[in-house]
């Protein structure tokens, strides 16, 4: 039966503060799971309670012993290729701004300059994929507040305005950059 190797003080500690604060559930998850096979639960019971494959389990303890805390993360490829580039992504806005309450007049100009058919829903994930990160037409600029709570958790609240008002809010405790 394999089992993760005798972890230190402090990456118990650490895994403890990512199991509890981390912002990424699977990241969280694959965490907690190094503990719980650190207290000597068996792959097939950790795949149980997160409802996995074993082999996923197995993975999770291959990848932190060979690659550490950053094992325990979403490698970059993984998931579904978006369907527009940067400057099709930039054709978009400029769209928007010739029919800013028309969608399918944006998704009908794009088709017909790119061949790339997309949803309308598609577009709006842009639009709220922009805002949030504070990029595109400079409209979205977010204002960020930083509160530290008696606990020491260092919370983050950001709050955009394009029409209507979003609000992202993010808690987790101060980490090192590991974490970020």
């Amino acid at each position: 039966m394999k089992y993760v190797a005798p972890l230190r003080d402090d990456e118990i500690q650490t895994l403890h503060d990512m199991h509890r604060y981390h912002p990424s559930r699977r990241a969280r998850m694959r965490a907690h799971s190094l503990l719980l096979s650190q207290q000597g639960y068996s792959i097939p019971h950790i795949a149980q309670v997160y409802q996995v494959d074993r082999r996923s389990v197995s993975t999770w303890i291959d990848r932190w012993q060979t690659l550490g805390l950053g094992g325990l993360y979403d490698q970059p490829g993984s998931g579904r290729r978006p369907l527009l580039n940067a400057a099709d992504q930039h054709q978009v806005y400029v769209y928007l701004q010739q029919y800013p309450k028309d969608l399918k007049k944006v998704v009908q100009a794009l088709e017909q300059e790119t061949t790339k058919r997309v949803s309308t829903k598609t577009i709006k994930r842009l639009i709220k994929k922009t805002a949030m990160s504070g990029n595109g037409s400079g409209n979205h600029q977010p204002k960020r507040l930083i509160h530290t709570s008696t606990s020491g958790a260092k919370c983050s609240y950001s709050s955009y305005t394009s029409g209507k008002q979003l609000e992202n809010v993010s808690c987790g405790i101060l980490m090192s950059r590991a974490f970020a």
